[in-house]
């Protein structure tokens, strides 16, 4: 039975704290704890950043949704590939949860161009179309017939707008966007989620143009998005699936002595006048860590608005310059105009949140760059090992390999091919520990992304 003591002090925590924590959804909407999810594509999943943006996320703003994402992007694939190697390759992850993308290879870029196209070249660009549509209905009937929920993700875009030195397939994008609504049709029959990442990637691409007329969000060679692309295709997916949601939103009126809003976070006050305050809060989230490297196209993007609102207010301070500590680190100074209107923490690369979300990001980013490593063998096995029949003795498969090699000596490729061999040779031997590697850095992620409970002070300076 509670003594006489322990009632007040609940009824003071009760008087102090004010409103219940107004929490939003804690968990994602579409994925649950243990899931598998498959990236599945060519050469801008195989070593693309936006799977790692969408991992950063959900590590940051679900910690307790503990998420397996797997790369099976492979360069050069298109879907006919895909379907040969869905297998071994993919089915194998047991995956409860896929997000296909492709065309970018299917559609065979080379057949576009500036200028009229003969009589063939039509009939092979349609061909190529029609090879998209068959392949792509088989694969989203595989993953059905397995129970994989299954995203579509139309082919980011092609960069045939900008003005730079790179020869343009002109016309490219154009048929990325007849298999973007081929998708589109696969969506509405298989009632699945789609998200038109070709429509929005052009959008900008067109705004951004408007300034500069060499801006882009893809690489040099009009194909391969840059950082910023990734991070734009990360954003239109996340906002895609999930809905608006804060880091956490406190607001605290010192008139009344009590929190009005404690949403995605629990606040527990300690001390509070007009003049200082002193609080516990744990937060349920983590601030998402931005890259310096997608500054620039933040304005692009909703993200910002949508995700990464930080908020801290507090209401009838005396006026003056107020110094903001958490876990005795200093954040800043702020005037009680500012806090009354509300500061956005999340500008604040210096808050021990924002910094244990930075240490999360590098774990994310070592975890593709170790699956990256990986993606070397299955890239070799569905190039040049299809057809081996020898044992998988380190000197016999260099042996076929070198043989393969020479059948390709003078191609445009080839320096590539060589190189991929090479690296295919020094990975195998690794494989178990990368994998391995793998494991133990997933462990890691989710040890390190578990918001903790810090004291904040909020001291009158001036």
């Amino acid at each position: 039975m509670p003594t006489k003591a322990s009632i007040i002090v609940l009824f003071l925590s009760f008087s102090l704290s004010g409103s219940v924590i107004n929490a939003q959804q804690q968990s994602s909407s579409i994925f649950r704890n243990g899931d598998t999810i498959c990236f599945v594509g060519n050469s801008i999943t195989h070593a693309g950043q936006y799977h790692e943006f969408i991992q950063l996320f959900y590590a940051t703003r679900f910690p307790n949704t503990k998420l397996k994402i797997i790369n099976t992007g492979i360069s050069g694939d298109n879907a006919n590939n895909i379907l040969e190697r869905l297998d071994t390759d993919v089915l194998v992850n047991d995956p409860d949860h896929v997000f296909l993308m492709t065309g970018m290879n299917d559609v065979v870029r080379t057949l576009y161009f500036d200028g009229e196209a003969s009589e063939n070249i039509l009939k092979k660009r349609e061909r190529a179309l029609e090879n998209y549509r068959v392949n792509t209905f088989k694969l989203v009937q595989q993953f059905k017939d397995h129970n994989i929920n299954t995203i579509l993700l139309t082919p980011s875009v092609y960069d045939q707008f900008s003005k730079t030195e790179r020869e343009n397939n002109l016309g490219c994008n154009d048929a990325l966007e007849v298999c973007g609504t081929h998708l589109k049709h696969l969506s509405k029959k298989y009632k699945l989620p789609l998200i038109d990442l070709n429509k929005n990637m052009k959008s900008i691409m067109y705004e951004g143009l408007l300034k500069d007329s060499l801006f882009t969000i893809v690489g040099k060679d009009r194909v391969h998005p840059g950082v910023e692309g990734h991070f734009i295709m990360a954003s239109e997916i996340l906002t895609a699936l999930e809905p608006e949601s804060v880091v956490s939103e406190i607001v605290i009126d010192t008139a009344k002595k009590h929190v009005k809003t404690q949403n995605n976070c629990e606040v527990n006050l300690k001390r509070i006048d007009n003049e200082f305050l002193i609080f516990d809060c744990k937060e349920f989230a983590l601030p998402f860590p931005i890259p310096k490297t997608v500054a620039s196209v933040l304005d692009y993007t909703n993200f910002e608005n949508h995700f990464n609102k930080q908020q801290f207010k507090v209401n009838h301070l005396k006026k003056g310059v107020y110094r903001l500590i958490i876990d005795n680190k200093l954040i800043g100074n702020f005037s009680s105009k500012q806090l009354s209107q509300g500061v956005n923490l999340n500008t604040f690369k210096n808050t021990p949140q924002y910094q244990q979300a930075q240490e999360v990001k590098k774990l994310c980013e070592t975890y593709r760059k170790v699956a990256f490593k990986l993606r070397i063998i299955p890239f070799i096995k569905t190039r040049f090992l299809r057809d081996y029949k020898g044992d998988h003795s380190y000197d016999n498969l260099t042996l076929y390999l070198e043989k393969q090699l020479k059948d390709i000596a003078g191609k445009p490729f080839y320096n590539y091919m060589q190189i991929s061999m090479q690296r295919y040779l020094e990975t195998l031997p690794n494989k178990s520990s990368l994998k391995q590697q793998l494991e133990t850095i997933q462990e890691s992620i989710y040890e390190y992304n578990k918001p903790v409970k810090r004291e904040w002070s909020l001291l009158k300076v001036q």
